[in-house]
């Protein structure tokens, strides 16, 4: 480590091996304690946030079906790719199964203290892979996260992107893998189509091409029976 040179006031050459400018990052949305200069933890960040932006749910507690309580299920929803395409019927099977439904659009998340909030107060946070997800470091510890994968062999980096930071947070995981029959690129692609069929060839022609035919060019419409089952698992 050396000292911050103001470069306005300094006329001096210095010669360095190396030079990082800027953040340090140890791994995707995570922290190595053994890196950290004072051994600090995922747990730590996220208690820093909740001292932050004051909120009161540590831990997420289970709900006793028997109390008449209900537990709240956070829905991240997407409206230009990724998007859930039945997303009334999902909300329609949550509540029935006995889930207390709130809504996450976009425009909610605009004013971050306001839906830190409301992320702090669910127990279940759903959605589809995507930025929106960043919002789990505001969950209770113990809250799940279910995170909808896009078609496409999108598992690994779903999982690197939030699957293990999940458990560095100490928040519980399922991660939801989507058939053919539930992605709306059927109604673009034939099913002999490489999209379907060889999904690696798309992955080689660059990300630029995953990009826009698993990430920007799809949306999901859940089967409701498999993602009812999801949800009886969790509540």
């Amino acid at each position: 480590m050396y000292p911050v040179i103001d470069f306005d006031a300094d006329d001096k050459v210095r010669c360095f091996p190396s030079v990082h400018v800027g953040t340090e990052s140890h791994k995707e949305m995570g922290i190595i304690p053994a890196l950290s200069r004072k051994g600090y933890t995922m747990t730590d960040f996220r208690n820093f946030l909740r001292s932050v932006y004051s909120l009161k749910r540590e831990w997420a507690t289970p709900v006793n079906r028997t109390s008449g309580d209900r537990p709240r299920l956070l829905m991240v929803l997407r409206r230009k790719s990724r998007a859930f395409a039945n997303e009334a019927e999902a909300v329609a099977a949550a509540t029935d199964i006995g889930f207390e439904v709130v809504l996450g659009a976009p425009e909610a998340m605009s004013d971050m203290s306001r839906f830190a909030e409301v992320v702090n107060s669910c127990d279940v946070m759903v959605g589809v892979h995507g930025a929106g997800l960043t919002n789990l470091v505001f969950l209770p510890r113990n809250a799940t996260l279910v995170q909808v994968v896009p078609w496409g062999d999108m598992s690994w980096g779903a999982n690197a992107a939030f699957g293990a930071p999940s458990a560095d947070m100490g928040l519980r995981y399922v991660q939801y893998e989507p058939t053919a029959d539930e992605t709306t690129l059927k109604y673009i692609y034939p099913r002999d189509h490489a999209v379907f069929t060889d999904i690696a060839s798309i992955h080689r022609q660059g990300y630029g091409m995953t990009w826009a035919i698993f990430l920007n060019g799809q949306n999901i419409t859940l089967d409701i029976d498999r993602y009812r089952g999801v949800l009886q698992q969790i509540y």
